[in-house]
Formats: C-alpha cells, structure tokens, sequence
C-alpha cells in the first residue's frame, strides 16, 4: 500500500508528530505497517495484536510494547551495525532491541539480560518465531553490582519494573559474568531502570576494555554523568546525548 491511500486524518497527525521517515521505515519493515504506526500515533491502540516482521510475528500486548519497539526499529536509538558480531541487551525487557540486533548484524551473536520470566518466556518465544534460539544467549537474571539475590517488582507494566526494591526474588548477575570470557563486545546497550550506576561502578577495568561501544539509557536515580565516568576514565567519549527531561535520556559512546 503507497502512502497515496492512507487517511488524510493520519498523513496530518504523523507530519505533525514529525515522524514520517519513521513511517516509511515501518513501511518498508511489516505489510502492517498502517495497523501499527496507528498504534503509535494513537489513532487505533487495541491490543493485543501481531504484525510479521519478515523472519516471523512480533506481538504487542501492552501500549508500551509498541513504544518501544517503534523507538528500536524505526527511530533507531540503538544504532546496531552490520559488522557487528557481540552485543549484549541488558535490560531485554520484551526482546524487541535482540530481535532488530540479529535481524540487523546477520553474523552477530547477543547475550540478553532480562530478570522478569514473563518478559523472558516472550523472549524465547520470540526466539523460537524467528528461529534464532541458537544466535541468542538468555540470562534470566538482574544485572547489578555483583551476584546474588535480589528483587523485582512484576505488578507494573513490563517498562517500568525496578530491581532492588521490594518485589519477587530474582538472581542477581554482574557484567563482568556476562561478558564472555576473552570476548570482545561490539556493543552493549542497557536500559536497566535505574541500576546502570551501580552495575557500571563495580564493572572491572579489564570488561571495560574489551567493550568498544555503548548505549546507555539513564534515569533520574542520580545525575547521569556518575553513570558515564567508568566509561570516560576507561577510554569512551561522549558520541551523543540526548535529554528526555525529568532526568530521563539516552548516551551512546564509543572508543576515541
């Protein structure tokens, strides 16, 4: 379908959300790229509802999966490359970012991090869909300051669970046990609510050399420049900085 047949009600409020590049990457990705950009937009949200995405389905069950899967995909906010061959998704939540990395970097392995197990059986479910089990390394644990028990809570929506407070139990993990040992990480992306300060201030300086870039998203628990220093005193610069407000945004650094 050209973009000649779609509603002048929709073409006005997606030039007015300034997302048109958007829409025509989501065109270009699903034949139901109308169903879900309508979601996007707000113009028809009812859940939940499947769209192929070429290699198999991809399900929407709750208004933000669909956020965060446009964000992934089509606003691109974690920029994957073609060459890549190690990533890790800290903080895999829905498995959306592993699902673009591996369809992205076909030769790329990805170790996911996700502590909650109904995000993590959607996780391998999606896996199984896109048969990708086998590209694809789950750890069904928190990342944190090292190991252990710690905590979730899975009475929130599936984007906005915190780890270490009060909630189920957990296993806890550290990067350093997540890195492969000897391995060298083409990127490591986290979204981990909050526990980025603490997981980047324990990370040994040995993991940290062997990691070239990262996508950090950062959340108002502390200044976000405590979260980065690790990465600044061990060789990263600054690539890019984008502040969401209320102490919300995203970082991507690399090697200098």
């Amino acid at each position: 379908m050209g973009t000649a047949f779609v509603p002048r009600r929709f073409l006005k409020t997606a030039q007015h959300l300034n997302r048109v590049p958007e829409i025509l990457r989501c065109q270009r990705h699903t034949h139901q790229w109308l169903k879900l950009t309508s979601a996007y937009v707000g113009l028809n949200a009812s859940l939940p509802f499947e769209v192929n995405v070429g290699s198999g389905k991809f399900q929407f069950v709750e208004l933000s999966d669909v956020a965060t899967f446009w964000q992934i995909f089509f606003r691109r906010i974690y920029p994957v490359y073609v060459s890549d061959r190690l990533i890790i998704d800290a903080g895999a939540n829905i498995g959306a970012f592993t699902l673009y990395a591996l369809q992205t970097a076909p030769q790329a392995r990805v170790v996911a991090v996700e502590p909650a197990p109904d995000s993590c059986e959607r996780i391998r479910s999606m896996l199984r869909e896109h048969h990708l089990e086998d590209r694809c390394r789950l750890h069904e644990a928190a990342l944190g300051a090292s190991s252990g028990e710690t905590s979730i809570q899975l009475n929130v929506g599936s984007q906005f669970r915190k780890t270490g407070v009060s909630g189920s139990p957990v296993p806890g993990i550290a990067l350093d046990s997540v890195v492969p040992r000897g391995a060298s990480v083409d990127l490591l992306k986290m979204d981990i609510e909050g526990a980025e300060y603490d997981v980047l201030t324990a990370v040994s300086p040995e993991t940290l050399s062997r990691i070239r870039r990262v996508v950090l998203e950062f959340h108002p628990d502390a200044p976000y420049q405590q979260a980065v220093a690790p990465l600044i005193a061990s060789g990263f610069r600054m690539a890019l900085h984008r502040d969401d407000g209320e102490g919300y945004g995203v970082v991507w650094l690399d090697r200098a």
